[in-house]
């Protein structure tokens, strides 16, 4: 039986995550919401004015990951999904994902979903602008 006395036990959480869930939904409510019927993303002009495709790319997987804490969804996005998508020209969101991936800054998981890691969240948030 555990110590309930154990120190270690402070670092036991219910959000392992330890996401800051208001500030993401701050942060994401000028790029996107969620069609409440079909849970599909819906961009606002403020996400379609983003220049900067990383940033595009790096939005959508935050939004993801609040698919998949809300929805219950799968976690991220395989590249042909994020092509569907239309945001950008197919090469773009190729040459995106790689550097990105290249530069850790998201992972791809075995089913070939790219998502944005957790300790990465706060990046997003703070980089874009």
């Amino acid at each position: 039986m555990e110590n309930q006395n154990d120190p270690l036990l402070s670092l036991v959480t219910d959000d392992a995550a330890g996401l800051d869930r208001q500030k993401i939904a701050n942060f994401l409510k000028e790029y996107i919401s969620f069609d409440n019927e079909t849970k599909e993303i819906v961009f606002t002009s403020k996400f379609e004015n983003l220049k900067n495709n990383f940033h595009k790319i790096e939005v959508l997987l935050l939004a993801s990951k609040v698919k998949f804490l809300l929805f219950n969804e799968n976690e991220g996005f395989l590249q042909k999904d994020l092509i569907a998508l239309e945001i950008m020209p197919e090469g773009s969101i190729k040459s995106a994902l790689k550097r990105l991936s290249d530069d850790k800054k998201i992972k791809k998981n075995k089913e070939g979903r790219y998502y944005l890691p957790n300790y990465l969240v706060n990046n997003i948030i703070n980089n874009i602008k």
